[in-house]
């Protein structure tokens, strides 16, 4: 995805060609009216035309349409404002195993998250995750929250947090899975990178055993 420098490099070069662009137009054309509206055309404009083909150079690379990369960097952006909101919920629970559970999922989540801004091609691996696990992990981690600050004894509110305490552990297992998604590209190339090193090598020691033979 787009990174910080692309993002001060855009916003650096269009802040200069805007400045350059004000004496431009005010000596073609001798009216400092328009010499003030050039500014904010060229910046805002260049800005635009800079993020279009960062966007199309970025998404090419990863053989993704500029409108699919988009719909990913929203997707990013959203579940990382969700993951965030998570870790703080962790801090607001008071049973130990439920700690533990939700911080899990935090860091599973930010894991998750980190390896789809380095290939957005996995994000259609695990489309669940943005759609509806993460979300869910939220929305129920916070209703979890919610019933142990209450403070409110009773068998209903017992089964309640029994089972809030059950799905979490059921999410947590399916981010597991969503991770272990994300990664089987990965793994399945380091294998196949190993057994290209293991064969090389068993090709070098013949040779050297050939070699030695004679």
């Amino acid at each position: 995805m787009l990174t910080n420098s692309q993002y001060i490099l855009r916003h650096f070069i269009s802040f200069f060609a805007g400045i350059f662009a004000m004496p431009l137009v005010d000596s073609l054309f001798s009216i400092g009216f328009s010499a003030f509206f050039a500014f904010p055309i060229t910046y805002f404009g260049l800005n635009k035309a800079i993020l279009f083909y960062q966007q199309k150079k970025q998404a090419k690379q990863f053989n993704l349409s500029r409108s699919q990369f988009i719909h990913i960097e929203e997707q990013l952006s959203i579940a990382t404002k969700n993951a965030n909101a998570l870790t703080q919920k962790y801090v607001q629970v008071r049973s130990v195993k439920s700690f533990k559970v939700i911080y899990e999922m935090s860091k599973l989540s930010k894991r998750i998250i980190s390896l789809v801004r380095k290939d957005p091609t996995k994000f259609y691996m695990i489309e669940e995750f943005f759609y509806a696990h993460l979300p869910s992990a939220l929305e129920l981690s916070d209703k979890y929250a919610l019933l142990t600050k209450e403070q409110v004894t009773g068998t209903d509110i017992h089964i309640a947090l029994n089972d809030a305490r059950v799905t979490l552990k059921a999410l947590y297992e399916t981010m597991e899975t969503d991770l272990k998604k994300a990664l089987s590209a990965d793994i399945e190339s380091l294998k196949i990178e190993l057994d290209f090193a293991k064969l090389a090598n068993e090709q070098r020691q013949n040779e050297l055993k050939v070699d030695g033979d004679n």
